[in-house]
């Protein structure tokens, strides 16, 4: 079994999960989207790569995201980069798994 690289911390209610630990032990996922009107570019975040960068009991909500996030053809087209929204739903790929760098692993990387 492999040995984790940060505890998951226990969820004592599923309905309030608040932290990127919480959501990566529950498996719900986070999509960064731009909100600009025509732009819509959005990506998945990796969240076990974010919670080793800021740590698995940092926030997963809106405010505490939006200051890591922009939309990179937004900023290069000089809009504002307060247009991100985040979405939250149940893992459906394998992209947050530690170690993705098989076979079309490039094909998932963005700037976002």
């Amino acid at each position: 079994m492999p040995h984790p690289i940060f505890p998951l911390p226990p969820i004592s209610d599923p309905s309030n999960i608040q932290t990127l630990g919480e959501h990566i032990a529950l498996g719900v996922d986070i999509r960064a989207r731009c909100t600009s009107t025509g732009c819509n570019h959005n990506v998945p975040l990796k969240l076990v790569l974010l919670a080793r960068y800021l740590g698995s009991r940092h926030g997963a909500r809106p405010e505490h995201l939006k200051p890591y996030f922009y939309c990179p053809d937004c900023r290069s087209a000089g809009l504002s980069d307060e247009n991100v929204a985040f979405s939250y739903y149940a893992c459906t790929a394998p992209h947050t798994l530690l170690n993705d760098e098989g076979e079309g692993a490039d094909s998932q990387r963005t700037a976002a």
